[in-house]
Formats: C-alpha cells, sequence, structure tokens
C-alpha cells in the first residue's frame, strides 16, 4: 500500500469512529433537550413567555431542542477555521488529535446531566473542538491529486454515512438496552453518550498511533509566511463566495429537517429514540450506498458543477413534501422521500468540496476546508432556530417548506457558477 492510500485509509477511518459519536447524538439530542425543557427552570420559563411557547398548540420543547444544536453550531462556526488554519502551521495530526480528546470530554458531560445548563456547556465544548472535519478533509486533500478530489471527498462523506448507518442504530438499541434504561432510572445517566465518549477517546488513539502526518514541511512553512484573514483570503477567489454561500445555505436546509426529524415523526407516527435512531441509521445506509459508490460514477460522468445543481434539487423537492406524507400517515412514500434527501445532500456536499479545493493553493487547503466548514457551521445555526422555532410556533409543513425555500436560494447561487474549473 502506498503511503497517500495509507494517509487515506486511516483518515477514513478515524473520520468514521469520530462520526459514530456524532451519530449517536443526533437522533437522541431533540427529543432528550425536549424532555429536560419540560421542566424548565425559572429563567427557560422566561424565555417561553417572552417568545409565546407557553399556549395551546405550542411546542416550547422544540426551540429548546434548536439551542442544543444552535450552541454546537455556533462554537463550531468561530473555532472551524481557527482549526482550520492552525492545521496549516502545525500539521493536520497534533490538531486532530486536540479536537477529537475535547469531543470526548463533551459527551462525557452530556451522558452525565440532565440540567439543561450542563448540557448547553456540553455542547458548546463540542462545538468548539468539532471542527476536525475540516483537518480531516483537508488531510485527504494533501493525499490526493486534483483530478481524484471528488473521490476522496468521497471518502469522507463515506465514513459520514457510516457514521450515519451504525450511529443512530447504536443509539437506539442502547437507549433501548436494560442496561440503559437502569443507568437513566437509577443515576439519571445516558448510557448512548458515554460510548461516544469512549469513540471519540478511540478515534484519538488511533489518530496518535496510525495516521500519519499529510502535510509537508514546505507547505506548513509557506503557510506561516502568509498574512491575512482566511475567511477574506477565500472571498477574494472567484467563485469561492458563491461556494461557501451555497455551503451555508445547504447545510441550514439540511439542518432544520435534522433539527425537527425525531419531533416530526414522533408527532405524526408515535415514533421514540428507537425507532428515530433506525430511520437515521436509514439515511446513513443511504449515504454510504452513493458516497461509498455511486460518487465514483458521477465524478466520471458529471460535472462537478452539474452534481452540485442535480444534488440541490433532489433536496429543495424532498424537504417540503416530507410533513405531506407524514401528517396524512403515508409512511412509505414517507420512507422514499429519505432516497433524494440523502443522495442529494451527498452529490451536493461531495461535488462542492471538490470544486472548492481545486479553487486553493496546497498551503492553504487547511484553512479553506476551515473556513467551507465554517459556512456550513453557521448553516446549522440557521437551520436549527429557524426549523425548530417554525416547528413549535406554525408545525411541520411551515418548517419544511421554509427548509425547501432555502435550498431553492441555494440552487441560485450555484447557477451563477463558472463552467470553468481550475484542473
Amino acid at each position: 500500500m502506498t503511503s497517500s492510500k495509507r494517509a487515506r485509509l486511516a483518515i477514513f477511518l478515524t473520520v468514521f469512529v469520530d462520526l459514530l459519536g456524532f451519530g449517536i447524538v443526533i437522533p437522541i439530542l431533540p427529543l432528550y433537550a425536549k424532555e429536560i425543557a419540560d421542566h424548565p427552570s425559572a429563567w427557560m420559563e422566561s424565555v417561553n413567555h417572552l417568545l409565546g411557547l407557553g399556549g395551546a398548540g405550542t411546542t416550547p420543547g422544540a426551540f429548546w431542542a434548536g439551542v442544543g444544536f444552535l450552541s454546537f453550531s455556533l462554537m463550531q462556526f468561530i473555532a472551524s477555521p481557527i482549526l482550520g488554519r492552525a492545521s496549516d502551521k502545525m500539521g493536520r495530526k497534533p490538531v486532530l488529535w486536540m479536537s477529537l480528546v475535547g469531543s470526548s470530554v463533551g459527551y462525557l458531560m452530556l451522558a452525565l446531566t440532565s440540567r439543561f445548563e450542563w448540557m448547553l456547556a456540553a455542547r458548546i465544548l463540542d462545538g468548539i473542538t468539532g471542527g476536525n472535519i475540516s483537518v480531516a478533509q483537508a488531510a485527504m486533500a494533501d493525499s490526493s491529486a486534483p483530478e481524484e478530489r471528488s473521490k476522496a471527498m468521497g471518502m469522507i462523506g463515506a465514513a459520514f454515512g457510516l457514521g450515519f448507518v451504525l450511529g443512530p442504530a447504536m443509539a437506539g438499541i442502547l437507549s433501548g438496552s436494560a442496561f440503559g434504561h437502569h443507568l437513566l432510572a437509577t443515576r439519571g445517566w445516558h448510557l448512548p453518550f458515554f460510548v461516544a465518549a469512549g469513540l471519540s477517546l478511540a478515534a484519538s488513539l488511533l489518530v496518535a498511533l496510525w495516521v500519519p502526518e499529510t502535510l509537508d514541511k514546505e507547505a506548513q512553512a509557506r503557510s506561516r509566511e502568509t498574512r491575512g484573514h482566511a475567511l477574506v483570503k477565500a472571498f477574494k477567489r472567484p467563485g469561492m463566495p458563491q461556494l461557501l454561500g451555497v455551503s451555508m445555505l445547504a447545510m441550514a436546509g439540511f439542518a432544520m429537517m435534522e433539527g425537527t426529524f425525531a419531533l416530526l415523526v414522533h408527532k405524526d407516527f408515535d415514533f421514540h429514540q428507537r425507532e428515530v435512531g433506525y430511520l437515521f441509521a436509514g439515511i446513513g445506509i443511504l449515504l454510504v450506498i452513493y458516497q461509498g459508490g455511486l460518487v465514483r460514477v458521477v465524478a466520471k460522468r458529471i460535472p462537478e458543477r452539474t452534481a452540485l445543481i442535480a444534488g440541490l434539487v433532489l433536496m429543495g423537492l424532498a424537504l417540503p413534501m416530507m410533513p405531506m406524507m407524514s401528517e396524512s400517515l403515508r409512511f412509505w412514500p414517507f420512507l422514499l422521500l429519505l432516497i433524494p434527501l440523502a443522495w442529494g445532500s451527498g452529490m451536493g456536499n461531495t461535488a462542492g468540496s471538490a470544486l472548492a479545493s481545486r479553487l486553493t493553493p496546497a498551503e492553504d487547503q487547511g484553512s479553506l476546508f476551515g473556513v467551507l466548514n465554517a459556512m456550513t457551521g453557521l448553516g446549522r445555526i440557521i437551520g436549527p432556530a429557524v426549523g425548530t422555532f417554525t416547528f413549535a410556533r406554525w408545525g411541520g409543513q411551515t418548517s419544511y417548506t421554509v427548509a425547501g425555500l432555502t435550498l431553492a436560494l441555494a440552487l441560485g447561487l450555484a447557477l451563477t457558477l463558472s463552467r470553468k474549473v481550475p484542473q
């Protein structure tokens, strides 16, 4: 095995193990936050009253679930460019290791608390250290030729997909297990979050023992000599403002679904943590099918700009139709809509990352993916905030229609991209 292939495999495994922990949290956090918010402290009751969330027909827990998502994303938005820039100067390996250890501590805090304030602190810590995906993407770009960037980003996407297959499934199994029920009933501890902490710790050990440094010394030296904020530099490159805007809007639309999906299927289908975990696992399987196989076909036959546009169209059509199917109790049509949702997300993310990487020199790849992930982090701030609030006030159809319109805005930006891409 060549050194570049070994590096890509090691990075893939690291991201996969890390994303298992993330996949465990996603389906449980909304219901967990909602349960905590059902017994609000005085300041939370004041906020509920201020926002008009105490009356009939409102769902205050949905809003507080959004706060849990938003706090993570806000910190990730701030930290991602910093971590990316640090990896350009210090190397990918040490930054990746430190961020994984931080995530492990955040999950451990989440496991041990039943107070909203501590849950918020845990999400803030995990958000600060959660920009490690940008470092992993930069490392993958370091070890890939420009014409292989779509495939390389597809490997990161496949790791995401596998994490979403096994993570939510593990969340459902662990939360529904006898031991999980026992820990929660007797100690108030959450078994799935303990496992997420252990997985992030395992990923940090994998980095320390096996992941090679992918950034060469010359690129590190050039990076130390450059000045200027990463975001300002990115916006000066032709095509990058549109790509960053597309990334932010696409993630905002997807995150509106992510933050309210558990609430939607709980309300309409009476699904709980186990069933929600299995549904997220299904989304993960679809992502793996695309990122692990279909992406190679798409990368060979379809230009990246076209793939990006097609992905946005698929997501934009699927999102508003989901509450139509769930509210009419049409489970199988609802389930089928997950296919264009997942494949559209995979197609758009892979093509967008590959296009952005081609527009950026080697010594700025960490900064690039830091900025790119900061923009998706901004989308994760806007998406859950808007999605959970509109869900709480006006219901699922309004929330998912807004998500679809957000994807339409992203599509409009993508259409302005030049058809000529640097090789």
